[in-house]
């Protein structure tokens, strides 16, 4: 594992639990960009950073990944194929075209999946209901995800969904004109400004 990159380095500039979780890539641009996440092990320590599980349920999850640690690798490998299908899916919309019919179909198997365990439930303290998943399986770290690309894809925040040009990734644009560019201004927009001074200044020697 990187020294310099882990779970617990890795920022969350996508803006909604979907596109961070795209972002566990470092860096799209580049041909062999870092991965976050190489197994079930990391991507609950990317959960439990996010503060989705309550701690129970995030152990039921640990004691099960070590209890069926083939079933664990069959759920993560499916995960990860969402994780491509959600970057597919999002930059076709920013392209202003219509989803691959393949990958329309691929991502309702994924919805027809989730929303078979899931349940609404009353919570008093808000006076609101709230849909969650009645069974804690491994599958809830997928299911959380299909949820969450679900009310995005549905809701009034998709338009605002970007792509950073330095780094690939997807965050939301929720500034007032709407003229964000950079996933995050102290990274991705400061190494843009020095790389193009430096282009600059090199066209300028002798």
């Amino acid at each position: 594992m990187s020294a310099l990159k882990s779970i617990d380095t890795l920022r969350f500039d996508g803006g909604v639990l979907c596109l961070d979780f795209v972002n566990t890539i470092s860096n799209r641009m580049k041909p062999d960009p870092y991965d976050y996440l190489p197994g079930f092990r990391e991507l609950l320590q990317w959960y439990t950073r996010q503060e989705i599980f309550p701690s129970k349920v995030l152990h039921t999850l640990e004691r099960l990944a070590k209890g069926y640690p083939q079933k664990a690798a069959v759920v993560f490998e499916k995960t990860i194929q969402l994780r491509e299908l959600l970057l597919r899916l999002f930059t076709a919309v920013m392209a202003h075209k219509s989803p691959a019919a393949g990958d329309l179909q691929l991502f309702n198997t994924y919805l027809s999946d989730a929303y078979t365990n899931i349940e609404m439930t009353w919570r008093p303290s808000q006076q609101k209901g709230e849909l969650l998943f009645n069974a804690p399986a491994l599958e809830q770290v997928t299911w959380w995800l299909v949820k969450s690309a679900q009310e995005l894809f549905t809701g009034t925040q998709l338009q605002q969904v970007r792509q950073c040009p330095a780094c690939g990734w997807l965050f939301l644009d929720k500034s007032r004109n709407g003229s964000r560019r950079w996933c995050n201004m102290s990274s991705c927009g400061d190494i843009h400004k020095v790389t193009k001074y430096y282009q600059r200044n090199k066209k300028k020697q002798p």
